[in-house]
């Protein structure tokens, strides 16, 4: 075992030497066969073998056994839960407190020869108590170990869950308008060269977006906690304005939100923003509709767009965005509700308690 001699252990070495010469002395003419020198010899060498037990715990529970042929030491019942307390594997301890324990079994019988039999049996239940203890701290520190381990492990998967949201949230979003807007231009220009660097620009961010996913998929599981709100649009309208500058037809309608958002509103915006993203990358040039219902115990926002009128843009979804938008809605007391509708278009919709809910 590593470590220095500790205080504790120079503690309890000095009062298991204590303890062990006043036994001695108080028995008058010594606890068992050896001369009244030989046995204080024996406590105190026991007990100064003590200031080691945290390096070499069996190591010094065998000399405390060694010294008990002499004496019944006090020090056992340190080097006892010392063993208890360091030894990893329990079949070592085990093994070993037994085998101290034969070792120093003719001492004791010896000792206890002249009182009541049930003073040997007192004593060895002593020595195993002491070695229950030790086995129990042990045990109890392990289980705080593993606790402490769990705590940091969760800790760093909600950190790199955080992260790759943030990275979805903030990233997809404008990758996805950048490739719209590569494939508008391309689509509208006659020069060769300007839809072939218009071609490519879709085509890298696309693989862009393929590679950060896989990122993601390294980074996080699965969504755990709701997502940092990024910067961005602060208005269902600037990001509605944000899809129309890629061709996407969008109609806003319903009450506006607060200035400056509260934290019903910013998700009111996600919802806005997620549902947008998601008819420009797989709805591009759909209608689109976006309507916002306030009422004093829950807020609608609904996102729809119509089936599509041009072919969708191959980026696909990374499947962090609607997953932790509904985990984040959830938490906060709403549903979420997403999927296609009868004519081929896609509906997202949350409901959010209101400000009286």
């Amino acid at each position: 075992m590593d470590g220095a001699p500790t205080r504790e252990d120079t503690v309890v070495a000095v009062a298991c030497a204590v303890a062990g010469v006043l036994l001695v002395l108080l028995a008058g003419s010594g606890t068992g066969w050896a001369p009244v020198g030989l046995e204080l010899a024996a406590q105190t060498c026991a007990a100064a073998l003590l200031i080691f037990r945290t390096r070499h715990p069996v190591l010094v529970l065998a000399g405390c056994a060694v010294a008990s042929l002499v004496s019944p030491v006090v020090a056992a019942l340190g080097a006892l839960h010392a063993v208890g307390l360091r030894v990893t594997s329990s079949r070592t301890s085990l093994a070993a407190v037994l085998a101290a324990v034969a070792v120093s079994w003719p001492t004791w019988l010896i000792t206890t020869e002249a009182a009541s039999p049930a003073l040997l049996w007192l004593g060895i239940l002593v020595l195993l108590a002491a070695y229950a203890a030790g086995r129990l701290q042990h045990q109890q520190a392990e289980a705080d170990r593993r606790a402490s381990a769990a705590a940091e492990g969760r800790a760093r998967r909600a950190e790199r869950d955080a992260l790759a949201r943030d990275l979805h949230d903030v990233v997809s979003r404008r990758m996805s308008y950048a490739v719209v807007e590569a494939e508008v231009l391309g689509t509208s220009t006659r020069d060769d060269e300007v839809r072939r660097a218009a071609t490519e620009i879709a085509e890298g961010c696309r693989a862009s977006l393929a590679e950060m996913r896989t990122v993601l998929e390294v980074l996080s599981d699965a969504p755990a906690a709701p997502p940092q709100d990024g910067s961005g649009p602060d208005t269902v309208d600037a990001l509605a304005a944000e899809a129309r500058r890629v061709g996407q037809p969008v109609r806003v309608a319903g009450a506006p939100l607060r200035n400056p958002p509260d934290l019903i509103d910013r998700t009111v915006l996600r919802v806005v923003s997620e549902g947008l993203t998601n008819a420009v990358r797989h709805a591009p040039g759909a209608p689109t509709a976006v309507e916002v219902a306030r009422s004093d115990d829950q807020v609608r926002v609904t996102v729809e767009n119509e089936r599509p009128t041009r072919p969708p843009t191959g980026l696909t979804t990374g499947g962090f965005g609607i997953d932790a938008l509904r985990e984040r809605i959830s938490l906060l007391g709403g549903t979420l509700h997403a999927g296609p509708t009868d004519d081929g278009g896609f509906r997202l919709c949350a409901v959010l308690p209101g400000e009286d809910a």
